[in-house]
C-alpha cells in the first residue's frame, strides 16, 4: 500500500509504499527504461561540509580546486543591503570575519546571497564563528573522558531523561540570565560539533522559510529518525548533540531561535543518522575522490540499498541526480547503494552497512552470494 500522501508526489516515476517486510520503500509506477532521471533535488534541509575543507569547497556549487583555498569570501560590503533598515542584526561592520563561507566565483557568491532572508543565516554563522576560537580553547581531547562518555549503556529513557534535564534545568537557569552572562555558559566544543551546530543552523533555517506544504518539509517530517541505533552504538554523541544545543540555544538570534525546540533538534539529527548523503569531489574516481561531508535531501531518503542498485546516484554542482541504470519494470522496486561498499567481499560490505546504517542487507546479491556453494 502506498503510505502518507505528504511522500506520494516526490516523482512521477515512482511512489513510496509500506512494504510487507517492514519499513518503506520506492516501487516504479510504470516500466522505464534505462537512462531515465527518476528523482532530481536541489532542496537539501542541511548541508555540512567538513572542517579541513570549509576554505577548500565552495559553498554555493561545491567546486574543489585541489586544496586551493577559494578565492572569494564574504565582506561587509556584500551584505549590508542584505539587512533590513529595522533589524536588530548582530553583525558587527568593522569586525565581520566572513560567515566562514567561501566561494569560487563571484557569480557562486551572488548566486548565494540571493537565497531569500539568506542575512538571517549568515548571521546566524557569524556569530557562532566570533565565538569558536574561545570554545574551541577550552576543548580538552580526552581521551579518558570520551571513552568513559562511551561507555554508558543507552536506552530510550536515558536519553529522554538527558534531555529532560536540559529542559527542567539547564534552560530555566540560563534564560534567567543577561546575555554577557550567558556567552559565559558556551560550551567547550571541537571541529566536530562547530560543523554540527551550522548544519542545524542552516536545517533550522530552511525549515523555518519552507512552505509547511512543500514536499520536501513533509518528507523532512516523515524521515525515520535513527537516534536510539545511532546513540546506543556510539553513547559520546548524546553529550555531543547536548553541546550543540547549548551553544545554538545561547547564540542563535531570535529570528532563527525561535525555531529551536529539544524535539526538533533530535530530528534533524536523529534523521541525519542513517539518511545524509555524502558530499563528494566530482569527476573522479570512486577509491581517490575527496569527501567534503554530508547533506540531507529528505525526498531521496526513501530509497532502499540495494548490492545490485538500478538506480545511479551522482551529483552535479549543487543538485543530487538520480537516474536508472538498466530497465525497470511496473511495481519493481527501486534501489540504490548507500556507501560505496559494492567491491567488498559479501561479509565485509554487509558488516559495514549493519554499522554504518543500521541494517542486514538481504538484497539479491546477498542472499546468492550467502548461498552456502555444493
Amino acid at each position: 500500500m502506498t503510505i502518507d500522501e505528504d511522500v506520494h508526489a516526490i516523482s512521477p516515476y515512482f511512489e513510496v509504499r509500506q512494504t510487507a517486510w517492514g519499513g518503506r520503500a520506492c516501487f516504479s509506477n510504470g516500466n522505464i527504461p534505462k537512462g531515465t532521471t527518476v528523482l532530481k533535488v536541489a532542496n537539501s534541509t542541511g548541508i555540512s561540509i567538513s572542517y579541513e575543507f570549509r576554505k577548500e569547497v565552495c559553498h554555493n556549487c561545491f567546486a574543489y580546486d585541489n586544496a586551493r583555498t577559494m578565492k572569494y569570501k564574504l565582506n561587509y560590503d556584500c551584505v549590508k543591503n542584505l539587512i533590513p533598515p529595522d533589524a536588530n542584526c548582530k553583525i558587527n561592520p568593522k569586525k565581520f570575519l566572513g560567515a566562514g563561507l567561501w566561494f569560487c566565483s563571484e557569480y557562486c557568491r551572488s548566486s548565494y546571497l540571493q537565497k531569500p532572508n539568506i542575512i538571517e543565516l549568515v548571521e546566524c554563522y557569524e556569530l557562532l564563528l566570533c565565538h569558536f576560537p574561545n570554545m574551541l580553547k577550552r576543548y580538552n581531547t580526552d581521551i579518558e573522558q570520551e571513552n568513559k562518555l562511551n561507555s554508558i549503556s543507552i536506552s530510550e529513557s536515558i536519553i529522554q531523561s538527558a534531555w529532560d534535564e536540559i529542559e527542567s534545568n539547564w534552560i530555566p537557569r540560563i534564560d534567567h540570565m543577561k546575555p554577557t552572562k550567558k556567552v559565559s555558559q558556551l560550551p567547550a566544543i571541537s571541529e566536530d560539533e562547530y560543523c554540527c551546530i551550522r548544519f542545524v543552523c542552516e536545517s533550522l533555517f530552511n525549515l523555518k522559510h519552507m512552505e509547511r506544504q512543500c514536499i520536501t518539509y513533509r518528507a523532512f517530517n516523515m524521515l525515520q529518525s535513527n537516534e536510539l541505533s545511532k546513540i546506543s552504538k556510539f553513547p559520546v554523541l548524546l553529550h555531543f548533540q547536548k553541546l550543540v544545543f547549548q551553544t545554538l540555544y545561547i547564540l542563535l538570534p531570535s529570528h532563527t531561535g525561535k525555531m529551536l525546540t529539544i524535539p526538533l533538534l533530535r530530528h534533524i539529527l536523529g534523521t541525519e543518522y542513517g539518511n545524509a548523503f555524502g558530499l563528494w569531489q566530482e569527476g573522479e574516481a570512486a577509491e581517490s575522490r575527496e569527501y567534503f561531508g554530508y547533506w540531507v535531501f529528505p525526498e531521496a531518503s526513501y530509497f532502499n540499498h540495494s548490492c545490485t542498485p538500478n538506480v545511479t546516484k551522482y551529483r552535479k554542482g549543487n543538485i543530487m541526480l538520480f537516474n536508472v541504470n538498466t530497465d525497470i519494470k511496473k511495481n519493481e522496486q527501486i534501489c540504490i547503494d548507500y556507501s560505496g561498499v559494492l567491491e567488498l567481499p559479501t561479509v565485509k560490505r554487509r558488516k559495514f552497512l549493519a554499522d554504518s546504517w543500521f541494517f542486514d542487507c538481504a538484497c539479491e546479491r546477498c542472499k546468492s552470494e550467502l548461498q552456502p556453494v555444493h
